[in-house]
């Protein structure tokens, strides 16, 4: 059954800053230029996809935080349900939840998270969209409705950056306390139960047929392709973005970067996450201008296989000439509907780290490879991983190394020499998540000091198990030697303070920190996890095994605390290999030429 949109009738020109052509578009070089016909508004500052029918006030005293996830919010509401009158209630913070934008309770306000109204708008969209078609009846009363039900987190929560722990999760609870009372007997029984997944990404990956999924016996054998119809007359030029989340990390530092080359291309970037978080980083200038939607899941009821409500509005509004995958496995899984609808937009994602368990974002990416133009990788590692055990093209994988994002010539031809006024200090600079393995390096600093006195450190790093690390520097006994550092210090602070980085983390693409460190004259030892090999010679590398790892990193700390010879060989070593990787055409280089032919 269809549910129809409310009308056809067409937009007012664009009231969002300047919407002439050589700002969100205009004509390919040698056409003549076009009339653009946008239908973004502006609201609360912000690009909007609807007009504001009833205000509140309450509304305007958001901080920017907020205001960027409740207008992407409503946005990916009138693009799922367009040109039709909503009433959105927005609801008081709930414990540390993160906000709730798009998933289907926020249709249909069944959770006991909207407990205290806070406000409430009523928009209209600015947007139309051929009918889509929606075969599963429980859909029908939750996109008919027109009442959305959003919930914020306050700022404080997200600056926070909490361990949310799930009400009724006993599973969690038993989990996490083995984890607190055995941090590496914990890693090491986690690694155990990953072996069994491991044999998934030696080997070549099942490719989508998304044809195939309509057919009888295929996923969606009860529904049916229906593509986007066509573009509006006048569409602004765009390019899709989609991201994990608007939060701290290597990957989101680039995604943020090709964000900020398709706007200096003359694109709007239209930016889509889809992973539950508080989204500190929403606030960044390279989003200014941009249509936002912080999606939250589960998306699978109001969103329909073949139909794609949210996408076909996109597509049909939007003259999209481009799309980015970074690390978003909702935009993942409607490239092939991207594909069936508007062929010729060229897509590209961007993949880091081959996750143990079933392969991660490269694993998506390979099963996605039929409706991919362009795999870029970061690494010399991933490059053969896609190319050799994955089979894909060679032409059709782009290795660019990060370097060019936040390595500059720094002009350092030398190691930077030791202070022997202070302690010899080794850093770990990095997110307070489980990748990152703080504990190891926690677990590492205990034992090198107890092995030579002379040494201190520096952990610099914010993330939800920052109190779990808090605990462990002061049950270690660390507290007068571990200076902790969060992302209010600039990481080249701690660089300059540091004699040796340490990273030493579960699992890793080709750690940007290590780039940098290098760059600015100091060594690293690293686990020897995904690309690091690459920079890293062997004798500065440890077993990915945790408790081999403590016990290596140790040893690597005190060896270049004593040798300076070493230490200054090590980084001569690390150098060379930097400058090989950094001989190829950078990773910007790379996306502002392919983006410039869009």
């Amino acid at each position: 059954m269809p549910i129809l949109a409310a009308g056809t009738t067409a937009s007012p020109p664009c009231s969002y800053g300047d919407c002439s052509a050589s700002v969100i578009g205009g004509s390919a070089p040698g056409q003549r230029e076009a009339t653009i016909i946008s239908p973004l508004r502006d609201y609360l500052d912000q690009p909007a996809v609807f007009e504001v029918v009833a205000d509140d006030v309450a509304a305007h005293a958001l901080s920017e935080r907020e205001r960027r996830i409740l207008v992407g919010a409503i946005n990916a509401h009138v693009l799922t349900t367009p040109d039709r009158e909503l009433t959105v209630h927005v609801y008081e913070p709930y414990g540390d939840y993160t906000p709730r934008t798009s998933d289907d309770r926020t249709f249909d306000g069944r959770s006991r998270l909207y407990r205290h109204r806070r406000f409430t708008l009523t928009v209209r969209g600015t947007v139309t969209a051929t009918p889509a078609l929606v075969s599963d009846a429980r859909q029908i009363p939750l996109l008919a409705s027109d009442t959305r039900h959003l919930m914020l987190s306050t700022d404080e929560t997200a600056r926070r950056k909490p361990e949310f722990v799930r009400p009724g999760d006993l599973r969690g609870k038993v989990l996490r306390r083995a984890r607190n009372a055995a941090p590496l007997l914990y890693d090491e029984l986690r690694d155990v139960e990953l072996l069994r997944h491991r044999w998934r990404i030696t080997r070549p990956l099942k490719r989508r047929d998304y044809v195939e999924d309509f057919r009888p016996g295929g996923d969606y054998e009860h529904d049916r392709l229906e593509v986007a119809g066509p573009l509006r007359p006048g569409a602004p030029r765009a390019v899709m973005v989609g991201m994990h989340w608007f939060e701290l990390g290597g990957a989101e530092r680039w995604a943020f970067e090709t964000v900020r080359l398709v706007r200096e291309a003359g694109f709007l970037p239209i930016v889509l996450t889809n992973r539950d978080s508080h989204h500190e980083w929403i606030t960044r200038d390279e989003l200014d201008g941009c249509l936002l939607l912080p999606l939250s899941e589960p998306t699978a009821m109001s969103q329909t296989p073949g139909s794609e409500q949210l996408m076909r509005t996109v597509l049909e509004n939007f003259d999209v000439r481009g799309v980015v995958v970074h690390h978003s496995q909702w935009l993942y899984d409607r490239l092939p509907f991207i594909k069936a609808s508007r062929p010729e937009v060229p897509t590209v994602d961007s993949t880091h780290i081959v996750e143990h368990r079933r392969g991660g974002f490269p694993a998506s990416s390979v099963r996605s490879a039929r409706y991919l133009d362009v795999h870029h990788v970061i690494s010399p590692a991933l490059s053969r991983w896609m190319t050799g055990v994955q089979r894909i093209a060679p032409e059709r994988v782009v290795m660019a190394p990060l370097g060019g994002l936040t390595v500059e010539d720094t002009g350092v031809d030398t190691v930077r020499p030791r202070d022997t006024d202070r302690p010899f200090t080794v850093a770990f600079v990095g997110r307070l998540a489980r990748q990152k393995a703080p504990e190891v390096f926690v677990e590492a600093a205990a034992r090198a000091r107890a092995q030579h006195p002379d040494i201190r450190f520096v952990l610099h790093g914010h993330g939800e198990l920052a109190p779990w690390v808090h605990d462990l520097v002061a049950g270690a006994g660390l507290e007068d030697v571990l200076e902790r550092r969060d992302d209010t210090v600039p990481v080249v602070e701690t660089l300059r303070a540091a004699d040796l980085l340490a990273i030493t983390s579960h699992n890793e693409g080709l750690t940007l920190t290590t780039l940098e460190a290098v760059a600015h004259g100091i060594p690293v030892v690293s686990t020897d996890v995904g690309a690091q090999a690459d920079l890293i010679p062997a004798e500065a590398l440890a077993p990915r095994n945790v408790h081999l790892a403590v016990r290596r990193l140790a040893d690597l700390m005190v060896r270049y605390a004593r040798d300076e010879g070493a230490r200054a060989r090590l980084w001569e070593s690390e150098r060379a290999a930097e400058r090989r990787l950094l001989a190829h055409p950078s990773a910007n280089e790379w996306f502002e030429e392919m983006v410039s032919s869009w």
